[in-house]
C-alpha cells in the first residue's frame, strides 16, 4: 500500500533545480570564507586585537598561498599577529601576538606585512631609520 506522505512538498516551498547563475566568482566565495573557531574569536577579544580589512585580506592571501604550497595546519604571522590556521577547512585556530611562544604540530609557516607595515620597517622588520 502507497501512501502519500504530508507536508513534504510544503517544507521544500518552491524548489526549482536549476539554479541562478551568480555574478560573483568562485574564487572569490572561497577567499570570503574564512571562519574563526570559537577560540580564536575569545582570543582575538581578550588579547584586544583588531582585525583591519587589510589584516583580513593578507590572512585570505596566505590560505592561498599555503594552499598552493600543501599547507595543512600552517602558522601565519602578519605584522607581528601569529595565527595558528587549519588550511583545507581555511580556519583560524588561534591567535596570538607579541608573546613567547612554542607552536607545535604545524608544517608550515608564512611571514607577512600590511602594506602600512611594510612601509614602516626594512626587509626584516626592523624600523628604518628617517634621516
Amino acid at each position: 500500500m502507497i501512501e502519500r506522505v504530508r507536508g513534504v512538498s510544503e517544507s521544500l516551498g518552491s524548489f526549482s533545480p536549476v539554479q541562478k547563475r551568480s555574478t560573483v566568482s568562485f574564487e572569490r566565495l572561497l577567499d570570503a570564507e574564512l571562519s574563526f573557531s570559537t577560540h580564536a574569536k575569545r582570543r582575538l577579544e581578550e588579547r584586544a586585537i583588531s582585525l583591519s580589512e587589510e589584516m583580513q585580506e593578507k590572512l585570505r592571501e596566505g590560505f592561498r598561498t599555503l594552499e598552493a604550497k600543501g599547507g595543512r595546519t600552517s602558522l601565519i604571522v602578519v605584522d607581528g599577529v601569529a595565527f595558528v590556521v587549519n588550511v583545507p577547512e581555511r580556519t583560524v585556530i588561534t591567535c596570538v601576538e607579541k608573546e613567547n611562544r612554542v607552536f607545535t604540530h604545524i608544517d608550515s609557516v608564512l611571514f607577512m606585512n600590511t602594506a602600512s607595515r611594510s612601509a614602516e620597517s626594512g626587509a626584516c622588520g626592523r624600523e628604518v631609520r628617517q634621516r
